[in-house]
């Protein structure tokens, strides 16, 4: 099991740079969750797409043997090895050249079987744009606190509480009392403890690595919050949910993550749009499935960006690295053997990967539809 997105990221690399050893690397990316009665129809959807597989491809009886051998390693891995709390399985296997990775993920993925000369990393990529870590400031004047959440869920939690004093009860004697100074007449105070709370944020996204942040708060307290933050740190505050004392810290996690999905898919819609105007001679847009495989092909792309939904079938050329949409009995630039792929914007985003390019995904954004379902922004104009 590979569980924190850092590992997943490093794994996926080391796979998009390997080829199947005889041409040929499996990959199956299955839901896994509870809602699915996947235990029974897993097992009929992998040997349907065998089947299938081994027919278009025409395997011989020598391939057909180690690619069911291959689809019998998967098999094993959802009979008897799947945590409880994963809703995902992607699973990679080139049984002759000894290789067998999977990857398990809190969300659920769809139902495939691919079979290439190189992994089908890309629903795992699509998938690591939402498993990023992010933090949580649930803050009001005087008491506030800081979560750390994962693909999982919370790892860490910090309280910041304002200041108190120490005061003389009759009866009892000396105890600690907590002086609630966020009243309105003790504005100096309240500013002090949310300088304080940005302090311990700041710290937290230094050691952990996070880059955005989900403010939860009421209007009014999140208003005042963000005045008291250094620019650089509000620039990271990427989405606001309301404070609810009756939310669980589950239910405020899960409302955190979908206004953080929301404001993703924001950004990448003017990412597009940026993409759009800086298109032409000179410009760092660019965009189309050529294009973009060309610039690709001298390492130019920095970020590219992908409509979810956008999968063409393709072709590939096994001696050199041409990829493109138009059927071809041998390839264009080499005069190579072909072979079909199931989804060409993977072998994009295979490519992405390997180079280190940002990957973004975006969805239901026409003007990525106009664009072709893929654009970039290239390194240089």
């Amino acid at each position: 099991m590979i569980g924190a997105a850092t590992e997943v990221r490093k794994k996926l690399k080391e796979l998009a740079g390997t080829r199947g050893s005889e041409g040929r690397f499996l990959t199956v990316t299955l839901s896994t969750s509870r809602l699915d009665d996947w235990r029974r129809t897993v097992p009929s959807f992998l040997n349907s797409e065998f089947n299938r597989i081994a027919k278009e491809l025409g395997l011989d009886k020598e391939a057909r043997r180690q690619l069911q051998k291959d689809l019998d390693f998967v098999k094993d891995i959802v009979s008897y090895d799947i945590t409880p709390k994963t809703q995902g399985l992607a699973v990679f296997v080139d049984g002759a050249g000894d290789i067998n990775e999977r990857i398990e993920l809190p969300f659920r993925l769809i139902n495939r079987v691919v079979v290439e000369p190189y992994p089908h990393v890309r629903p795992v990529v699509h998938a690591l744009a939402l498993l990023e870590p992010f933090a949580i400031a649930q803050v009001s004047r005087d008491e506030s606190r800081l979560y750390l959440v994962d693909e999982w869920g919370v790892t860490h939690e910090d309280e910041v509480v304002g200041p108190h004093l120490r005061s003389t009860d009759r009866e009892t004697g000396e105890i600690s009392i907590r002086e609630y100074y966020a009243a309105a007449r003790q504005d100096t105070l309240v500013e002090l403890h949310y300088k304080e709370v940005a302090a311990a944020l700041a710290k937290l996204l230094e050691q952990s690595g996070a880059s955005r942040v989900v403010l939860c708060a009421q209007h009014d307290i999140a208003s005042a919050f963000r005045r008291n933050l250094p620019e650089a740190l509000g620039a990271r505050i990427s989405a606001e949910i309301p404070f609810d004392a009756a939310a669980s810290v589950g239910q405020m996690v899960a409302s955190a993550r979908a206004a953080l999905d929301r404001a993703r898919g924001q950004e990448v819609a003017m990412l597009v749009n940026q993409i759009r105007e800086a298109l032409g001679p000179g410009g760092r847009g660019v965009c189309g499935f050529d294009d973009i495989h060309g610039a690709l092909g001298r390492h130019q792309v920095q970020t590219l960006v992908v409509d979810r939904a956008y999968r063409p079938p393709g072709w590939r050329c096994l001696d050199c690295a041409w990829a493109g949409l138009a059927q071809t009995e041998c390839c264009p630039v080499c005069g190579g053997e072909v072979v079909p792929l199931s989804d060409a914007v993977g072998e994009l985003v295979r490519l992405a990967l390997l180079q280190n390019s940002e990957i973004a995904v975006g969805e239901n954004i026409p003007v990525l539809a106009e664009l072709g379902g893929v654009a970039g922004v290239l390194r240089y104009g």
